[in-house]
């Protein structure tokens, strides 16, 4: 496809591409066969389109990405402010205004719950995707052919991937927009890091082992922020239930952690480093991308010690506590505490 694409042509490429990945999830159960099949997609439904199956194309991509990004983070503060804030202060029970402290609670909450419903969803196109992949499993499917036969992908996959890519530039906009928290330099290379292996993988046809690891890492992001949304309506109301409910959401959170992040993960990496050695000989770009997966593992290793400091609180203390809070909630609390005693 010539440089010069136009915005045009990249919304028709958007909407192709999600009309396959809606196909390739209502696979044939009969047969097995993948929907999303080039005979059966739906061209009077959205027009001239490109190729289901193609390699990558540089001015295209780049272009559906920005739509996937803009729509992604028009959504998220859309729905944050016309649903999950007000609904926030209503569980809060926040009901004449809120003071700054419990601003901060109900901007917490909102961020907590969008990012639970976007790990969700993301958990859950990828949990009906990846495994009816021919290549899943065993992992040496993910290095046969490497680059030759693994660098087009089809429209459903190209979807998930660009659409994937696109969540986490928008989110390091999003995280600059609201309170900064305690790992929020760590959770900036996180998405750095996670940028460049999208984008590195894609384009040397390592898509295979990079939707791998989209399925694998998503998952415990959900009770985990569900566990922080129970905490901070428990903490407004003072009602130990959904105390009682965040530390279940986090025991769930915390094995979810370890067995996709800290065992299947590694696995990956070690898939990456040494298997992956057998199909093709290793160049600079297979060296980047290895280096990058590691910097994910060792944000996997340093995030799960500051879950076991937060187990190690709830046993001792009997209540979980948000070891990403704010820096500055503390100080929130304080201001309330100072206003309360001015009226009095």
């Amino acid at each position: 496809m010539a440089a010069g694409v136009t915005w045009r042509a990249a919304l028709a490429e958007t909407r192709a591409q999600l009309a396959a990945l809606a196909q390739e999830m209502r696979r044939d159960g009969d047969d097995g066969r993948s929907m999303a099949s080039p005979n059966v997609f739906n061209r009077r439904a959205i027009g001239r389109i490109a190729p289901t199956t193609r390699a990558p194309e540089f001015a295209m991509d780049v272009k559906v990405s920005v739509i996937y990004c803009v729509a992604f983070f028009v959504l998220n503060w859309f729905v944050r402010a016309c649903v999950v804030e007000p609904l926030a202060r209503r569980l809060m029970g926040f009901k004449n205004g809120e003071s700054r402290g419990g601003r901060a609670k109900v901007q917490k909450f909102a961020q907590s719950a969008l990012e639970m419903v976007f790990y969700g969803t993301f958990t859950i196109i990828g949990a009906l995707l990846v495994p009816q992949q021919p290549w899943f499993w065993p992992s040496t499917e993910w290095w046969r052919g490497t680059p030759t036969k693994t660098l087009a992908t089809s429209a459903a996959l190209r979807c998930y991937y660009l659409a994937y890519g696109a969540r986490y530039v928008a989110a390091m906009a999003n995280v600059l927009m609201e309170h900064k928290r305690k790992d929020f330099w760590e959770m900036q290379l996180h998405h750095v890091a996670t940028i460049l292996v999208i984008v590195s993988s894609y384009t040397t046809g390592w898509t295979r082992v990079g939707a791998v690891i989209m399925l694998v890492l998503d998952p415990a992001d959900v009770p985990l922020h569900a566990a922080k949304c129970a905490k901070y309506v428990g903490d407004a109301r003072g009602n130990k239930r959904y105390q009682l409910a965040a530390d279940v959401l986090f025991g769930i959170f915390m094995l979810t952690f370890f067995v996709m992040r800290l065992v299947m993960y590694p696995y990956v990496v070690w898939s990456a480093g040494f298997e992956a050695r057998k199909f093709f000989t290793p160049n600079a770009a297979y060296y980047f991308c290895v280096a990058l997966l590691c910097v994910l593992l060792f944000l996997q290793v340093y995030w799960f010690g500051l879950i076991v400091k937060v187990a190690h609180r709830v046993v001792v203390a009997g209540a979980a506590e948000d070891v990403r809070s704010d820096d500055d909630e503390s100080d929130d609390d304080q201001a309330d505490d100072d206003a309360k005693k001015k009226t009095k």
